[in-house]
């Protein structure tokens, strides 16, 4: 039996810093407006820029999780490019 070769996962940019919530919801605000007027935003980090452009259809999960005092709240977004891109179904 031929197994397909799985693609390796590239990690482009991880960051964790604290912020006060106006601060993070300011940051929110910023990649909504990018993605709503030029469908793109990009991760400024030392000299390193990240585009991050999706696909006009992205699949979102929201999670909300708690243990013990600590609460997380995730969004998630993922998107194809080229041949596994979301394709639409029609009628003629």
């Amino acid at each position: 039996m031929k197994q397909a070769n799985k693609p390796v996962t590239q990690v482009l940019i991880k960051h964790k810093e604290p912020q006060n919530l106006h601060e993070f919801a300011s940051m929110l605000e910023t990649i909504a407006k990018k993605l709503k007027e030029e469908q793109q935003f990009v991760f400024l980090q030392g000299n390193k820029e990240i585009e991050v452009q999706p696909a006009n259809t992205v699949k979102v999960e929201y999670q909300y999780t708690t243990k013990g005092d600590k609460h997380s709240f995730e969004i998630e977004f993922d998107w194809y490019v080229g041949e596994k891109a979301t394709k639409t179904m029609g009628i003629r």
